[in-house]
């Protein structure tokens, strides 16, 4: 039974170490998505050994007014999925 042997020995738990890889990245570059892309959305993005690894909204746009809230984050469906298509 694996599950038991992870138990005794701990250090075998490869998905852990996977897991914790997975969010590890070498550089953050920041970008925008798409073509004919008429918000132009900033995300922030982490590049592992040249290779996208996950994206994150850009939160740091100036206040348009100081009575208007906030107009973040920033960022739709199609963009979040610029990257997947690289890769496809």
């Amino acid at each position: 039974m694996g599950w038991i042997q992870d138990l005794i020995d701990p250090k075998a738990r490869q998905w852990e170490e996977f897991y914790r890889n997975r969010w590890q990245h070498d550089n953050v570059v920041r970008s925008t998505h798409g073509v004919n892309c008429t918000g132009g959305c900033s995300w922030n993005v982490f590049v592992k050994d040249g290779v996208v690894t996950w994206e994150m909204q850009a939160t740091d746009y100036p206040l348009l007014e100081s009575k208007l809230p906030p107009y973040e984050p920033r960022g739709c469906q199609r963009g979040i999925s610029a990257s997947w298509y690289v890769y496809s």
